[in-house]
């Protein structure tokens, strides 16, 4: 991980921490030509979950976010030493990983309109 994104995690975890009780969608891209999202070499992704859960492990260092969608848990994980990038803004932030020369991961966290709910949303 680039120790000059640190403060950014941090950012990012307390961000994520505000939308609890929240629906948050999480689209994940993996594309097979870094920095680059070009839909010929990139496959998406996307779940929406009522947000419970955020945190960050120190023992496999990956960023765990945890929730409920359609009477079922679901979580998502992103791995914190290969942290290429990180953009945080209001509503959304963006986390890039990179696993090898040739292949990105961004996974994109957005918030989504409080007004709506999932069906047997708990």
């Amino acid at each position: 991980m680039k120790r000059e994104l640190l403060p950014q995690l941090e950012t990012l975890v307390q961000q994520l921490c505000e939308w609890r009780g929240s629906l948050v969608e999480v689209v994940e891209q993996i594309t097979r030509f870094p920095e680059t999202l070009d839909r010929h070499f990139t496959t998406t992704s996307t779940l929406v979950m009522r947000l419970e859960f955020v945190g960050v492990t120190v023992s496999g260092a990956s960023l765990m976010v945890s929730g409920r969608a359609f009477g079922r848990d679901v979580g998502y994980q992103a791995t914190c030493d290969l942290l290429e990038s990180l953009t945080v803004s209001p509503g959304e932030a963006v986390f890039v990983e990179r696993f090898s020369k040739g292949v990105e991961r961004h996974s994109t966290f957005r918030l989504l309109n409080s007004g709506e709910t999932l069906p047997d949303d708990t």
